[in-house]
């Protein structure tokens, strides 16, 4: 009976150690596909998680971009007109409502020229209260100390009193607010500022027209007119939009003394013929009428003025002047005759007597008459 247990359990082993196995397999395979499963979940997971992170990043970065495009108002529009260069979209010169504070660019100081330096060329100054613009360039230590030109501007009521900013944008040609709701001008070389903030020139009536000057408006280049940019001649405007680059500083401040080289003087056009008074007089362009303009009126005023001189030389000649020594022609008396002296009343003073004598005077007065003897 022993015997017959012993070998059935003898029998029995190997199966139960195949069993065991199987089992021990089975199990391994349920792990491996657990970890598997897990594995292939936490990349599902971080799949999921990444895309929604970078979903967000763009979904805000298109609210930002909204954000920036409303607060830019009409100005930002782009004009399908404009086909210059990609950001030559136009401008509006009106800024925001709400005018900057506190930028993170830099801050004020008396003096921000003097001990200050940066990578940029220029530096610019806007006084406010002197409608100038003063342009700095670095001294042999690299400080902006130099002075090298002055333009004369028009500031306006929300233009920054104070602060130090840099810039960013250009256009060569920009839209901006008209004088009334819902109108539009043009501003030619802008560069921004600070949000709707910009340099450029007097405003035009018409995109990409030269000829379209706002001239009223030019004559008032020195004094406060604008909304709240700086209006400059297209000269001064292009001298920005070239020489000075993106991140240049612009600080504004108020002070009775224009700056160091003075404060210079714009043209009056508004009253000079309606060929010309739609441009820009400094405006570069090869079509200004300006230039043709300025020539025949210098020559003209020449001409005028030699033809004064040459009429004023005639009438000396005719009418020689005081002072000249001049020889009164003697009248001629017949030969053998004494020249009477001449008598006012035409009387003479000693009249002849019938017998050829001479009369005797009576009396000194001019009225007593000699009488004959």
């Amino acid at each position: 009976m022993d015997k017959e247990k012993k070998i059935t359990r003898d029998k029995t082993r190997p199966n139960r150690k195949i069993k065991m196995n199987n089992e021990m397999k089975k199990r391994l395979i349920i792990t491996v596909s657990t970890l598997l499963v897990l594995l292939i979940a936490i990349i599902i997971v971080v799949s999921r998680v990444t895309n929604q992170t970078s979903a967000d990043v763009g979904k805000q970065n298109t609210n930002n971009s909204q954000t920036d495009k409303n607060d830019k108002k009409p100005e930002e529009e782009e004009n399908p007109g404009d086909t210059q260069q990609p950001n030559d979209t136009p401008t509006e010169e009106k800024p925001t409502e709400q005018q900057p504070q506190n930028p993170n660019q830099g801050t004020e100081t008396k003096d921000p020229q003097e001990g200050k330096t940066g990578k940029e060329k220029y530096y610019i100054k806007v006084n406010n209260q002197a409608n100038v613009v003063t342009i700095y360039k670095k001294d042999s230590n690299g400080y902006y100390t130099v002075p090298c030109k002055a333009m004369v501007c028009s500031i306006g009521t929300s233009t920054p009193e104070s602060g130090v900013y840099k810039t960013s944008d250009k256009y060569t040609w920009r839209k901006l607010f008209g004088h009334t709701e819902g109108t539009y001008v043009y501003g030619q070389y802008a560069t921004r500022i600070i949000n709707s903030i910009l340099f450029h020139s007097v405003p035009y009536q018409n995109p990409n027209d030269p000829s379209s000057l706002e001239y009223w408006e030019y004559d008032k280049l020195g004094t406060k007119a604008s909304a709240g940019c700086i209006r400059l001649t297209v000269e001064d405007a292009k001298w920005i939009y070239d020489n000075c680059a993106k991140g240049t500083q612009v600080e504004f401040y108020s002070s009775e003394d224009p700056g160091p080289l003075g404060k210079p003087t714009a043209q009056k056009i508004s009253n000079e013929s309606a060929e010309v008074r739609g441009w820009d007089p400094t405006d570069p362009s090869g079509s200004n009428p300006w230039k043709t303009y300025n020539a025949n009126k210098q020559t003209q005023q020449n001409n005028n003025k030699n033809q004064n001189n040459n009429n004023n030389q005639a009438v000396n000649q005719t009418n020689p002047s005081e002072g000249e020594n001049t020889v009164v022609q003697q009248p001629t008396v017949p030969s053998g005759e004494e020249q009477q002296p001449e008598n006012k009343d035409d009387k003479p003073q000693t009249p002849t007597n019938s017998s050829g004598g001479t009369t005797e005077e009576k009396g000194d007065s001019k009225d007593d008459f000699p009488t004959t003897k």
